[in-house]
């Protein structure tokens, strides 16, 4: 409660200091190195779109339905364990920063970013979970909106042999089509005009 109350301390300062007079005003909250352990509750913030709540010691995230529109979202070097049920309101994020956390579940993260149609960049990197064998191929899989993956751009090879591990079934259907195709049009005469 003590930690819910600072962080709703430190929000209110900010919007003192910035002078915002209607909640519709704020677009942007910065409330990095503020030393939060909880997130405050930043629903009544509904045009919200940048938030920056990184290099704090929150240990659990939520949002509600009244911030869909956030697209960026700072959670980089927390101590978060767990995201799951997180991000299930936030639908529009493109920008996501979780790197330097606790995050050891790839499964259950993964699922969590599911639902992110235009998540665009991930940073994930010095959590446990990104150690895990093939963890990179697995999170392009399955988030195919990515096109930046812990600093790092993703290339076609790599779109190809995430489809190789994560669905080999369909590798084998598209090599088969494709053998089919080509040998297909080299036997097939077309009528000349």
């Amino acid at each position: 409660m003590a930690a819910a109350a600072a962080a709703d301390e430190i929000l209110e300062l900010q919007l003192r200091a910035f002078k915002w007079k209607r909640l519709a005003d704020v677009h942007e909250l910065y409330l990095a190195n503020e030393q939060l352990t909880e997130a405050p509750d930043v629903s009544r913030f509904s045009l919200l779109k940048y938030l920056w709540l990184n290099n704090n010691k929150i240990k659990k995230v939520t949002f509600s339905p009244a911030n869909y529109i956030l697209c960026e979202l700072y959670l980089h070097n927390n101590k978060l364990t767990d995201i799951t049920g997180s991000l299930k309101n936030v639908k529009s994020l493109r920008i996501l920063t979780l790197h330097n956390n606790w995050l050891t579940d790839v499964l259950k993260t993964v699922k969590e970013f599911r639902n992110l149609k235009f998540l665009h960049t991930l940073n994930l990197f010095h959590n446990p979970l990104a150690l895990e064998p093939d963890y990179r191929l697995y999170l392009i899989y399955y988030v195919p909106s990515l096109q930046n993956l812990d600093q790092r751009g993703i290339d076609q090879q790599e779109r190809e042999a995430s489809v190789a591990l994560c669905n080999p079934d369909r590798v084998r259907v598209i090599t088969i089509s494709g053998w089919l195709r080509s040998n297909f049009l080299r036997t097939k005469s077309f009528p000349q005009k």
